[in-house]
């Protein structure tokens, strides 16, 4: 309900920003026929020609459009990820969990897999669930594909059965690879 309430917020006020583009057209293209033809509005235009009025009318017109092109990005804008998520499979009371417990939560149980040697979480509320991205830093000997599924089930397990929350498509996982020494890998120089 809430895409169909910003899309219908966006479908309005674009067709007002179109239909002040042809008033501020008619403002000051129309010849003294069609203005004639077209009603009350067009007869007030009729009446008042002169360059002072038409700049009022156009300094209206382009506020309006103003206000029009605030509310589509107002409705577009991505919502900001919210700290606190409200769970929803609790009953009896209002149960919320910040984001940064949830983030903590998965990455134990992600870095207590083999190859993991590190592991952070971020995650945000989307419309009814979470999405998650983690960043994961592997052993020089890991098999990407294999610990990669693992952290993506462990992962969704955390976030599905035991938090109780749905999960908003796959996670989004970047590797990178430890050194020998056992921190991260340096980048590789540009050439």
């Amino acid at each position: 309900m809430d895409a169909f309430n910003r899309g219908l917020i966006v479908t309005v006020a674009a067709i007002v920003v179109i239909l002040t583009a042809v008033v501020i057209l008619l403002t000051w293209a129309a010849d003294t026929e069609s203005i004639d033809r077209l009603g009350d509005f067009v007869r007030y235009l009729n009446d008042h020609t002169d360059n002072a009025s038409k700049i009022i009318i156009t300094l209206g017109a382009l506020s309006l459009v103003v206000l029009c092109l605030i509310a589509i990005v107002a409705e577009l804008a991505p919502a900001e990820p919210s700290a606190d998520i409200r769970l929803e499979g609790v009953t009896g009371a209002n149960a919320i969990l910040s984001a940064e417990a949830i983030n903590q939560r998965i990455e134990q149980e992600v870095m207590a897999l083999p190859q993991v040697k590190e592991s952070k979480a971020s995650v945000t509320a989307r419309d009814r669930g979470l999405a998650v991205a983690l960043n994961l830093v592997l052993g020089p000997d890991a098999n990407v594909p294999e610990t990669t599924e693992a952290a993506c089930r462990v992962t969704q397990e955390i976030i599905e059965q035991k938090i109780g929350v749905v999960l908003i498509g796959l996670p989004t996982v970047q590797i990178t690879f430890s050194s020998p020494e056992g921190g991260p890998a340096p980048a590789p120089e540009g050439e």
